[in-house]
């Protein structure tokens, strides 16, 4: 009987590098033998917080809901779908849409694999995901760093403009982080020092950056038996 997929739940600030060091991962392992599992999918549909049909309800939900808190999910969805995964079932994934800040119709199929990669900023906040996670990693990286990463993504892949960025992360964001995502940092089995790798863009980071930050994962993997 084969053992089941071993759980690594990857967190870390928004803008902290942890999606570029999952997908890193992913190719090291290879696409057969690892699976990503993006933690975006189960913000709760616009329809979860009242009437959604005109612009103007559309518009007054986007203003109120605090994405970066663990709330804005479905969490029990999402353990449910994780512990499904490990128990060697396929599952149909919530995709979200940024450009409408809803869920999609859409959904993407996942298919068990001998490791599977959570990652998101709440994937060490769940308190029902805890005892499912095999191996946890926090992404450390200082504010400034993250916060340029987010203007980038924002303002070049979702069209907004850096002023309803930076102010987002001041009403929201920056708190939201040291009230649910930082204090994972101190409990983590890994906490990995980000070495400055460009998260979002057409920048490549180097091979010697990006092994220097696997190293103590693969390293972990092994002694676990999984490589």
């Amino acid at each position: 009987m084969e053992p089941p997929p071993f759980l690594i739940a990857m967190s870390g600030g928004s803008g902290s590098g942890k999606s570029t060091l999952a997908d890193a991962l992913i190719a090291k392992l290879t696409p057969e033998n690892a699976v990503i599992f993006h933690e975006d999918g189960y913000y709760h549909p616009m329809r979860h917080y009242g009437p959604c049909d005109t612009e103007e309800q559309r518009a007054a939900i986007i203003a109120q809901v605090n994405y970066d808190d663990p709330a804005s999910k479905d969490t029990n969805h999402m353990v449910n779908d994780i512990s499904a995964l490990k128990d060697g079932q396929a599952i149909d994934q919530p995709v979200y849409d940024y450009d409408h800040h809803d869920r999609s119709e859409k959904t993407h199929r996942i298919s068990p694999a001998p490791v599977i990669i959570l990652e998101g900023i709440h994937a060490l906040s769940v308190r029902d995901l805890r005892p499912l996670i095999d191996l946890s990693i926090y992404v450390d990286t200082p504010d400034d760093l993250r916060l340029a990463r987010r203007i980038r993504r924002d303002v070049v892949e979702r069209g907004r403009n850096v002023e309803s960025v930076i102010s987002q992360y001041l009403q929201t964001v920056r708190a939201s982080h040291y009230r649910h995502t930082h204090p994972a940092k101190f409990e983590a089995d890994l906490v990995i020092a980000d070495e400055g790798l460009p998260a979002y863009g057409d920048v490549t980071p180097s091979d010697a950056a990006i092994e220097r930050m696997l190293a103590p994962v693969l390293s972990r993997l092994t002694a676990a038996n999984i490589l």
